[in-house]
């Protein structure tokens, strides 16, 4: 009985740590996929490309702390050629892609992945109103 528990032990700490790895991975990527989906949202409501990219940079950069390393956002830039103030009609979307590095460490060998999220949102219709002509 204490052979069989001697061998299988390595066996099943073995199994608990892919389990582990396993659901980090998945919640590692459920919060990436949530970081692009704030950060398009983020970015549909801005003007202009400029803010829309600084927008998006920080609300992903503040999903993402502490979970992942070295997060990055780029916006898919086209859309915002679609819309224009000659256009108020125009409608279009706005694409954010999410890239962050997920470090395993903690498994005991050091590996690491690079996770991808990417959401698309459409253009906020009433993005462009201006406060101060309300009144």
């Amino acid at each position: 009985m204490s052979v069989e528990a001697v061998l299988l032990a390595p066996v099943f700490l073995l199994f608990l740590m892919f389990l582990a790895g396993a659901g980090r991975f998945v919640e590692a990527q459920g919060e990436v996929n949530g970081a692009a989906r704030d950060a398009a949202r983020a970015a549909s409501v801005q003007r202009s490309q400029g803010d829309a990219e600084e927008a998006a940079t920080k609300v992903a950069t503040d999903v993402l702390e502490g979970q992942c390393a070295g997060a990055e956002v780029s916006l898919d830039g086209s859309v915002w050629t679609t819309f224009s103030d000659e256009d108020p009609t125009a409608r279009g979307h706005v694409q954010a892609e999410v890239t962050c590095e997920l470090d395993l460490e903690f498994l005991g060998f050091g590996a690491a992945t690079t996770m991808k999220g990417t959401s698309v949102v459409p253009l906020e219709r009433f993005r462009r109103f201006d406060g101060s002509s309300a009144g």
